[in-house]
């Protein structure tokens, strides 16, 4: 068996994949898959969030500035305080889920209050009164933000520790996530392309309808019961697995100090610390494009059909979902980080070919809604691999910490994976919303802006993330986590199982 702190021995030639498969399910005894049925029903769990993400990214921040009138830095001030409190009680509720022992499961005890609350949450985010004052409207979007966010979290970060639970299988954990990122697909589709065609209906010619408050609270009450329904639905549709943990050693009572020993540790972990801070990089980009989406379409592209603003929608998630079971079969003989360096890479380019392509005095100009739909299909079918390998990459280097550590952690790892992400997202929304006031010179309310105004909101929409997202490219290179490490691990893991008398 391997030592607690040792990294295992690895074979001085790589074998082929069916060699790694044979080799474990010999010595460690096969995994059992995960059926189905359980499968989808995980899966729905994640259609929450990406309601909530897909419209907070393409209306939060226009609703706010265009609509109610709140000034951009203002808006960008409350959105970052939000996601910085988002941010900080993730890896703790990933610390209380790993080590809380309760009767309805450590994991299911925290999805079930988060499920509760999270749709109130949403639907009073979009519907602030009218009449507020700048200050009001900021508190409100303050409040309304620490609402959602935390009963999204309570959520969430177990969700996904719950996910690392299913599986110990290398392929079968792939196949878990690539379930749950093609139904967040669906509903991010559903919920990007309806939202327009059910809440801002083109009804006056010349008149843009995403500019009419009362469209904003219908859709936020319906979405917000939508989230909490999937949510419910996937509590009690994995209700049987609320005892699982897979081996490990039994965990000690949850205590402030062992919550900061474990965060230095997990961030010495070298392939999880590539990435961690690989993925806070992406969210930073994409999170700044995706808060001025509309911005972008209206004033840049010029842009305003409620039709084809939903069109985009739907051409964008549909080809995620084709990418999502097209990228599950490639990461079969594929490794997993290098499909993720693809992905990263494809969206890096596609962002910068928006901006040099699509714009006034540019190869495909203004208006163009056919050129636009194409490269919004292309983002959506090589953006889908960000959807589903990051968590199994994380799943894989929880495995990497038990051998050394001796102890099951999957909240930790995703409370910390969630950290980055909300950080990261409050950091674009803060610059965003500076950048559009101080650099773009946006005028709130307007539905008209300058040429210069056009240029610039395209430059941080389409070049500044296309950077971003680069750099988290090249910040993933140390992940070294492969299928036939893992091999190697899982081996070394059941023997030191067996010895110690447990498993899953």
């Amino acid at each position: 068996m391997a030592e607690a702190g040792a990294r295992p021995r690895l074979a001085e030639r790589e074998p082929p994949v069916a060699a790694v498969r044979t080799r474990t399910a010999d010595l460690a005894g096969p995994a059992p898959r995960v059926d189905v049925r359980t499968k989808l029903l995980y899966a729905v769990g994640d259609v929450s969030n990406s309601v909530k993400t897909a419209l907070a990214a393409l209306f939060g921040f226009y609703f706010y500035t265009s609509v109610m009138g709140l000034p951009a830095s203002l808006a960008g001030i409350a959105g970052g305080i939000g996601l910085a409190w988002d941010a900080a009680i993730d890896p703790y509720i990933g610390h209380l889920s790993d080590k809380a022992r309760l009767p309805w499961g450590r994991r299911h005890t925290f999805m079930l209050a988060g499920a509760l609350t999270m749709g109130v949450g949403f639907w009073v985010s979009f519907a602030p009164p009218r009449g507020l004052s700048a200050s009001g409207l900021f508190l409100w979007l303050l409040g309304t933000g620490f609402l959602v966010r935390t009963s999204t979290s309570v959520f969430r970060v177990p969700y996904f520790a719950l996910g690392a639970e299913l599986s110990r299988d290398y392929d079968e954990r792939t196949s878990v996530t690539a379930f749950r990122g093609f139904l967040a697909v669906v509903g991010a589709l559903a919920a990007g392309s309806l939202s327009f065609v059910l809440f801002f209906p083109n009804r006056q010619p010349g008149l843009d309808p995403k500019l009419n408050y009362t469209g904003y609270p219908a859709m936020g009450l319906a979405f917000g019961a939508v989230m909490t329904i999937v949510s419910l639905l996937a509590t009690f549709g994995t209700w049987s697995w609320r005892g699982a943990s897979p081996g490990g050693a039994e965990a000690p009572a949850p205590a402030p100090q062992r919550f900061f020993a474990g965060f230095t540790r997990s961030l010495g972990n070298a392939s999880f610390r590539a990435l961690f801070v690989s993925c806070s990089l992406f969210h930073l980009g994409i999170s700044m494009s995706a808060a001025l989406s509309i911005h972008f379409l209206t004033y840049y592209a010029r842009v305003t059909d409620s039709a084809a603003l939903g069109s985009f929608q739907l051409a964008f998630y549909l080809a995620g979902l084709a990418g999502v079971v097209f990228w599950l079969r490639v990461s079969r003989v594929m490794e997993k980080n290098r499909l993720y360096l693809l992905g990263t890479l494809a969206t890096a380019a596609a962002m910068l070919a928006v901006f040099f392509l699509v714009g006034e005095g540019h190869l495909l100009g203004t208006g163009n809604v056919r050129a636009l739909l194409v490269g919004h299909a292309l983002v959506g079918f090589f953006g889908s691999t960000l959807w589903f390998v990051p968590p199994t990459l994380i799943a894989d280097v929880v495995d990497e910490d038990e051998l050394a550590t001796g102890e099951r952690r999957e909240g930790s790892f995703f409370g910390l994976y969630s950290f980055g992400q909300q950080l990261a997202t409050g950091v674009a929304l803060l610059l965003t919303g500076i950048l559009v006031e101080r650099f773009a010179r946006l005028v709130p309310g307007q539905p008209v802006q300058s040429v210069q105004t056009a240029w610039r909101i395209g430059l941080l929409y389409g070049v500044v993330p296309a950077a971003l997202v680069a750099a988290a490219a090249a910040a993933a290179l140390p992940y070294r986590v492969g299928r036939r490490e893992m091999a190697d691990i899982q081996l070394a893991l059941a023997r030191r199982r067996s010895l110690m008398g447990y498993d899953r």
